[in-house]
């Protein structure tokens, strides 16, 4: 009878055995199945384009184009910032182009002798303010530089001032000045020792004076624009003093 007893208990046990053992391998079994599966899925892989507003245009693009002088070869045009964080931006850029719009003179309501007028056939404008837009794209880098002027018919069109808006589109981020410095490991200083150099190489002197005046160009050059090209090199945009006429200058800084 002890023996029965024990040949139960032994059964037992090893039904108990077999069970876990099935159980046990089949959440084994199918674990490793559902991992496999799991790293055989696809991972989703984050994309510049994902930010988008719209996806069939580019990340910067232009509308509501419009001649305003054929002869002084200006015109006016809105730009998009094709990214859903920079909204706000575009619109600031459309209502600051606007008021260009408004800053039109026409020559027809000034009393003036024609005489008076150097470029009297440009479209009957007298005097305006206008934009100038440039783009760039590389890798998930977008640069948007705004370069501002003054046209009068008797100067033509004169530099004012620049400004730019660098994107990282992967992010949909308006990147700071301090970003683009750290990413070429520059600071201001050793830029305005470039331009310094730069602008000396570039001196002229004309009715024995120098025209470019360096002192007073690298003391403003705090009002200048930096933006990366089409190949990744760091450029910066810049109002260069002069005897005669400002004007503007880009160069790349290393």
């Amino acid at each position: 009878m002890e023996e029965n007893f024990k040949n139960k208990v032994g059964l037992v046990f090893f039904v108990f055995v077999v069970l876990f053992l099935g159980i046990g391998g089949y959440i084994f079994t199918n674990k490793i199945i559902n991992d496999k599966n799991k790293t055989s899925e696809p991972k989703v892989v984050k994309k510049a384009e994902d930010n988008k507003i719209d996806k069939n245009k580019d990340f910067i693009y232009y509308e509501n184009a419009s001649v305003i002088s054929e002869g002084a070869e200006i015109d006016y045009r809105d730009v998009v910032i094709n990214l859903k964080n920079q909204t706000v931006l575009t619109d600031t850029l459309k209502k600051e182009n606007e008021r260009y719009k408004e800053s039109i003179q026409h020559i027809s309501d000034k009393e003036l002798i024609s005489e008076e007028i150097i470029n009297y056939n440009n479209d009957d404008i007298y005097a305006m303010n206008f934009r100038i837009y440039e783009n760039y794209e590389y890798g998930n880098y977008l640069s948007l530089v705004v370069k501002d002027y003054n046209y009068t018919c008797f100067d033509g069109s004169t530099f004012s001032e620049v400004k730019s808006y660098i994107f990282d589109a992967l992010n949909d981020k308006l990147l700071s000045e301090d970003d683009i410095l750290s990413k070429y490991n520059l600071n201001m200083d050793e830029i305005k020792e470039q331009v310094k150099e730069k602008l000396t190489s570039d001196q002229k002197i004309v009715d024995e004076k120098e025209l470019i005046k360096i002192d007073d160009t690298i003391s403003n050059l705090d009002e200048h624009a930096l933006y990366i090209n089409e190949y990744g090199r760091l450029f910066i945009s810049f109002l260069v003093k002069t005897t005669q006429v400002d004007y503007n200058e880009s160069m790349e800084v290393k």
